[in-house]
């Protein structure tokens, strides 16, 4: 939480009639306002959105709430000119890259250079920003006024990303953007949940080190507590079972930052004592909950694998199963993605769920090197995280905008493109 939001908190209160009376100049007006989506940006990034209220951005921007409500009618309405303040940043930094780019002096000699900078920035002195897009675009996914606001990012993105490569490379395919994009926001969803170190980003994306060795967590938070064994009785069984599917509900509905003690005990009709009976700690609750999310999307991945074939296999064979799964992930469940992406993004800011937010990105990480050693046993280690993350990204970018039936139907050529790309993929 901001650090100023309990010593300002008076400051939502005083002196909301006169600001009511007096709303000011529009040059006064301007200000406030750049003044609040600075706090909305600053709360998305140390909150997250679920904690998005007006009395609390009025605290952190010290301004009375009545300014906020005079300015934005919704939490929905903060969040949207938030997110348009830093589109309106990333467009002109762009801009100003695709300049450089063209008058011989550019930072990076392409767009793969490009993405490690960005990174390597998102990983330091832009953390803040980089953690309130992904808050934005995670909430993007559950709404449909999310849908335009992601919907309006893509494209935008789109056109800065197509200068910056007709810069560099005089021109490149839309599907070659496309996918530059998405890597870079799966690779952003991957590496901001791990506080990585800017140094630590470069030496996997320039490197070449083996983000599997090079990022794991050296260190971890120390328990807050031992947390009480599993009950045995079939009534205890059935309430921790209850709680943690309370608790995979509110994800699913409103992200990590919702789950708390109170709202998990509403939401099973349970007194507010049993989730931390049963679970110890709310980062204990989360922990159980992403696990039982991931090892259900594992079960299903290893039926669906069952149920192709393993043995023989092709590139157009694992370019047809990544597509097939990855529909049926966006489709059917989407919504337990953006909550396993949100307990990803609050790791960010809770240490003690950091390791089992590892856990589960090396599990990803390895099984895609499995799958791409069956067409060329030289696949770098860079190649698998590759892959994993243009899948992230592609997903992101579907349940963000809504599933638009076009990008669906645009995976399988986009992933067999990406997978040919990891060594001399056999095509036979």
């Amino acid at each position: 939480m901001p650090k100023n939001v309990g010593s300002s908190e008076r400051m939502a209160t005083d002196g909301s009639v006169r600001e009511r009376r007096q709303p000011g100049s529009p040059a006064r007006a301007a200000r406030t306002k750049a003044r609040i989506a600075d706090a909305v940006i600053t709360l998305l990034a140390e909150a997250g959105s679920s904690r998005v209220t007006h009395r609390l951005v009025a605290a952190a921007a010290g301004v009375s709430l009545a300014a906020t409500t005079y300015h934005y009618a919704t939490k929905g309405e903060m969040i949207a000119d938030a997110s348009r303040r830093l589109l309106d940043g990333y467009v002109e930094s762009f801009r100003r890259a695709a300049l450089r780019q063209r008058r011989g002096k550019g930072r990076a000699p392409d767009l793969a250079g490009f993405v490690t900078k960005l990174l390597t920035n998102a990983s330091g002195r832009y953390r803040r920003l980089a953690l309130a897009w992904c808050e934005i675009i995670l909430e993007a996914a559950r709404t449909a006024e999310g849908h335009a606001i992601a919907d309006e990012w893509f494209g935008k993105l789109f056109e800065a990303w197509s200068d910056l490569a007709r810069a560099m490379y005089g021109e490149l395919s839309d599907e070659a953007v496309v996918s530059g994009i998405d890597t870079a926001i799966g690779l952003l969803f991957i590496t901001l949940p791990l506080e990585l170190k800017p140094e630590q980003v470069a030496a996997v994306f320039a490197a070449g080190a083996d983000p599997v060795i090079h990022w794991a967590p050296r260190d971890s938070a120390p328990e807050a507590g031992p947390s009480p064994p599993a009950r045995r009785t079939p009534k205890a069984r059935e309430t921790r079972e209850r709680i943690l599917e309370g608790a995979i509900a509110l994800l699913v509905a409103n992200g990590a930052g919702a789950v708390t003690y109170k709202a998990v005990a509403q939401e099973c009709g349970l007194t507010i004592a049993a989730p931390a009976y049963h679970f110890g700690s709310i980062d204990g609750l989360l922990k159980a909950a992403e696990a039982e999310l991931f090892a259900r999307s594992k079960h299903r991945y290893r039926d669906m694998v069952g149920s192709a074939g393993g043995a023989g296999l092709t590139l157009d064979g694992l370019a047809d199963l990544t597509a097939a799964v990855f529909v049926r992930e966006v489709t059917q469940h989407g919504r337990a993605a953006i909550a396993i992406y949100s307990i990803g993004v609050e790791s960010a800011r809770r240490l003690d769920l950091r390791s089992a937010v590892w856990s589960v990105i090396a599990d990803q990480a390895k099984a895609w090197r499995r799958q791409l050693e069956q067409l060329n046993q030289d696949v770098a280690a860079f190649d698998a995280l590759r892959m994993q993350a243009v899948f992230i990204g592609k997903q992101i970018r579907a349940l963000s905008t809504g599933s638009p039936i076009a990008q669906l139907s645009a995976a399988r050529s986009a992933f067999r493109d990406e997978i040919a790309a990891a060594g001399r993929a056999s095509t036979h």
